[in-house]
């Protein structure tokens, strides 16, 4: 059986506040360095400011009853059908069995705008690919693979300001109507979820000053996404009966 879901509050702050203090702490190292990235970027291109929420995501498959010493966790690429391949960033296997394929992503600042679609274009593209490789064949197994995607927005104005629509050549769904870049995020994220593109998603708005976290809905919230992934771990080991989940390290 897999484990009782825990309560993942507290340790989804700490790994925010490390978010935060990792990328303030790779802006100032630039600083010291000489390299003055234009905007954001010197917060970001050190490379480990989603490390404690990758690490956190590793441990809600272990919470789940996979066994650490049986994990193999990496950034690995995918197979895909419109291009070779992509990589995704938590890719979890098991007797060289993918478990959970997982991306995460960041947007911070004041012009959300400049990146709303790449990011969903990018989000969309990538699970779109994954799919048409399983539907043609390339992506051969007979465990459909689990896919997920966390997104971590900073909770300010420019994120949750209304946004005044342009004028498209057809009319656009109401529910974008006067949508904040935060709420068209929790849009995007929950119709890929009910049209099954990912298995599951997680939308958090982070507070950059006080730390504080929240949800722009219980469909998106991190407790959900574990839930999902626990049920997944459970449907994994009861479809490999074969791998001695018992077995010391």
């Amino acid at each position: 059986m897999t484990n009782p879901l825990p309560d993942y509050t507290d340790l989804v702050i700490n790994a925010v506040t490390s978010y935060w203090d990792v990328r303030r702490s790779q802006s100032e190292r630039s600083i010291e360095q000489g390299v003055l990235n234009p905007g954001l970027r010197s917060e970001v291109t050190g490379g480990r400011h989603l490390d404690d929420l990758q690490a956190l995501l590793v441990r809600v498959f272990i919470d789940a009853g996979i066994p650490s010493h049986l994990i193999d966790v990496k950034k690995r690429p995918i197979a895909g059908f419109f291009r070779r391949d992509k990589s995704w960033d938590v890719v979890v296997m098991v007797a060289n069995q993918v478990v959970g394929i997982i991306e995460l992503k960041s947007m911070a600042g004041s012009s959300p705008g400049q990146n709303f679609n790449n990011r969903t274009d990018e989000a969309l593209g990538q699970a779109v690919d994954v799919w048409k490789a399983v539907e043609r064949g390339i992506i051969d197994t007979t465990q459909r693979p689990w896919l997920g995607y966390f997104m971590l927005l900073e909770d300010n104005e420019a994120f949750n300001t209304p946004v005044v629509g342009r004028n498209p050549v057809w009319t656009p769904d109401p529910a974008f109507d006067q949508a904040s870049y935060a709420l068209r995020y929790g849009i995007f994220f929950e119709r890929m979820v009910r049209e099954r593109l990912l298995d599951a998603a997680c939308l958090i708005l982070a507070d950059k000053e006080s730390g504080a976290v929240r949800f722009p809905s219980t469909t998106l919230s991190f407790q959900s996404f574990a839930a999902a992934i626990h049920g997944r771990c459970l449907q994994f080991k009861a479809m490999n009966p074969q791998i001695d989940w018992d077995a010391a390290p």
